[in-house]
């Protein structure tokens, strides 16, 4: 986690434009390959440095890791430091490995050949993130170093590359100053949300073509098992790219085969969600099949975006279970729960939508709540043992023991419950929460001194019953403390909170598929909660007190509390 000052990155980049050494990258995503002209960027202009007479090969594999950060020209610049062979064998569109151009070390060559005209050349680098080749950001799964080798040969008795690692390798304050990321919108299995896939392409005036070529490829694979596209399998761009003009982005499906217009309907929604107001200049997306134009009518029942949740938190004071007060010194009570769920002596809940049903820890395990009934137990594994449950939008129950993470199970309103196999590991579970469209769910785990938050995706079938979890989890963050809670802040903006030895806490924040930000808690922080938005979090510390963001710093909003709880929109 890095968070470095403004004035200090630009004289970074500086310094490293004045010596040549750096080359600012302004069209093509990494990842997002295809053999059309890359069209120039018009916001940044590239600094490269061709190969010099008399180079060594430390000056080769440099000059090539910079100019391979630009894609102008198909990587014109960096095809200049390869050899002939080699260039038709690099992918530069494999994935990128994003690093600290700092922390970089160019190992002293080593001689291949008797007659010196082979050698290799190594560079150590941490790796900080990497995008894969759809443009998804992702972390790493270790922070080890890695090497990676750089083979030469001599050509004309000049350095040049003949065999080096299929990608590129970006420093993040190229990344940083260079990339911005678009979310893609794919639905939820019952169409009724729209659901966010952050994916990550330099800002370029093509960019619009590589973020409709990406939502035809469909979600990210950790995604997909919790969502659905409305483009029928095999449709691709029909022309080589998406023109703007007089704010109208053009887009030209082919292979798209169906027989109703609500397909149609939905096909638009996803493209304008997806490139209005997120593409400069795209004002509106015109949409043809096959070179015919299309202009269905808006959906009657369009899908929900972003759900936001009741503003007020959920508390419980020791004897009343309820909503905090806007004048902080009163708890009310939720007609039809609060009663049961303080029976039950809770030492933590979730409350479903509308506030009818709230899952609940006690002494006697996670037990249901529903609005007029007595509690009935779900899971009688011993309370001390479990997390506090948590409950999704269609009113299934997830709970989980805090020493074994992958022994957790989804307790349906209706039926028996379903143990479900999880794309996660670790030593512990502190806490898990599921998104606000009931698609994804996250959960923050403990791993020896280190927390480490993930994102899977949660599989329906048609009564929207969970039958299991995406197979693939993608990492979100990793950082040394002890791990204490999460919560969804928005559609796709999530956060975590950690514990640092000495009880100082740290707030992680980052969109799912996002660079992770994180700042300063409160002090003795326990468990976490949000609103509608970042500036919604809220924090309770081990003496009662709820705690506010207030500037740069927490303040108290109000004390005596057990717990504070998540909710699910009404």
């Amino acid at each position: 986690m890095r968070r470095r000052p403004l004035a200090a990155s630009l004289a970074v980049l500086v310094a490293a434009l004045l010596t040549g050494c750096v080359a600012l990258p302004t069209s093509g995503p990494v990842g997002v390959g295809h053999p059309d002209p890359v069209e120039e960027s018009l916001e940044l202009d590239t600094f490269v440095r061709s190969p010099q007479p008399g180079d060594s090969p430390e000056d080769i594999v440099q000059g090539f890791i910079d100019a391979a950060a630009s894609p102008r020209g198909n990587y014109a610049a960096a095809q200049q430091y390869l050899t002939e062979e080699f260039q038709d064998e690099w992918r530069p569109d494999a994935r990128a490995t994003i690093d600290v151009r700092a922390d970089r070390v160019f190992e002293a060559p080593k001689t291949l050949s008797d007659d010196a005209t082979e050698t290799q050349v190594q560079v150590a680098t941490t790796p900080v993130a990497a995008l894969t080749d759809v443009g998804q950001y992702e972390q790493p799964e270790s922070t080890a170093e890695a090497k990676l080798p750089y083979r030469l040969v001599t050509v004309d008795g000049e350095w040049r590359i003949a065999e080096a690692p299929q990608g590129l390798l970006v420093d993040e304050l190229t990344f940083g100053e260079v990339y911005r990321s678009y979310e893609l919108y794919f639905y939820s299995l019952d169409y009724r949300y729209l659901v966010p896939d952050l994916r990550w392409f330099a800002r370029t005036d093509a960019v619009q073509t590589n973020v409709v070529r990406a939502l035809l490829g469909g979600p990210g694979d950790w995604l997909a098992a919790g969502v659905a596209t409305a483009f029928p399998e095999g449709t691709a761009l029909e022309q080589s790219s998406v023109p703007i003009a007089n704010g109208t982005a053009s887009v030209d499906l082919s292979g798209a085969q169906f027989d109703d217009t609500r397909t149609l309907q939905r096909m638009q929604a996803q493209l304008d969600e997806s490139l209005v107001g997120q593409v400069r200049n795209v004002d509106s997306v015109a949409l043809s099949i096959d070179g015919a134009a299309q202009d269905p009518p808006p959906l009657a029942d369009p899908p929900i975006q972003n759900p936001a949740v009741d503003p007020r938190p959920v508390v419980y004071d020791g004897e009343t279970f309820g909503y905090l007060a806007a004048s902080n010194d009163e708890v009310q009570p939720i007609e039809g729960v609060s009663e049961q769920v303080a029976a039950l002596a809770p030492t933590g809940a979730a409350v479903g939508a509308g506030g009818t049903s709230v899952a609940v820890r006690s002494e006697i395990g996670v037990s249901i709540v529903r609005s007029g009934d007595d509690p009935v137990t779900l899971d009688p594994r011993a309370g001390s043992s479990l997390i506090v449950p948590a409950i999704d939008p269609q009113g299934v129950v997830w709970s989980v023991p805090t020493a074994a993470p992958g022994e957790l199970v989804a307790y349906p309103p209706e039926g028996d419950p379903i143990p479900m196999a999880v794309p996660w590991i670790g030593s512990t579970i502190s806490s898990l929460e599921v998104s606000r469209d009931g698609t994804r769910i996250i959960a923050l785990l403990g791993d020896g001194t280190r927390a480490r938050f993930v994102a899977a995706s949660i599989e329906r079938d048609a009564d929207g019953v969970p039958i299991g979890l995406g197979k693939v989890a993608l990492a979100l963050t990793s950082v040394s403390g002890a791990p204490r809670d999460v919560a969804w802040l928005d559609a796709n903006r999530v956060a975590a909170l950690v514990e640092m030895p000495g009880g100082d806490t740290r707030v992680l924040v980052q969109e799912i598929g996002g660079v992770p930000d994180d700042e300063a808690g409160p002090a003795d922080g326990r468990m976490l909660d949000a609103g509608n938005g970042e500036r919604s979090l809220r924090v309770l510390t081990a003496e009662g007190a709820l705690e506010v963001p207030s500037g740069v710093t927490w303040q108290e909003r109000a004390s005596g509390f057990s717990f504070v709880s998540v909710q699910m929109p009404g």
